[in-house]
């Protein structure tokens, strides 16, 4: 491989958009969502932990399959992600 197309793979890599990964909790309660980079991701509903996966869907939006649904979610401006149904997750503090 060349020099400057490794360049910019890992330029592409390093810029490539929003960051997903973290812990994230609803605001409408009981329900919590820890994204790893691995995209697997740890799901606590009211307490009760259950696992699945996530992978990014276009520029802003990603797919969680949990274990009986999957939930498709978006970043809005204000970096939270929402469920288009008027549910929201915000970063865990």
């Amino acid at each position: 491989m060349r020099p400057g197309l490794l360049i910019l793979g890992l330029t592409l890599l390093a810029c490539g958009g929003p960051s997903y990964t973290g812990k994230w909790e609803s605001t409408f309660g009981g329900v919590k969502l820890d994204l790893k980079s691995d995209h697997t991701v740890g799901i606590s509903v009211i307490g009760i932990p259950s696992e699945g996966t996530w992978e990014p869907k276009g520029k802003n939006s990603i797919v969680v399959h949990g274990p009986t649904q999957d939930m498709t979610l978006t970043r809005n401006k204000d970096g939270d992600l929402t469920d288009g149904m008027g549910g929201r997750f915000i970063r865990a503090k």
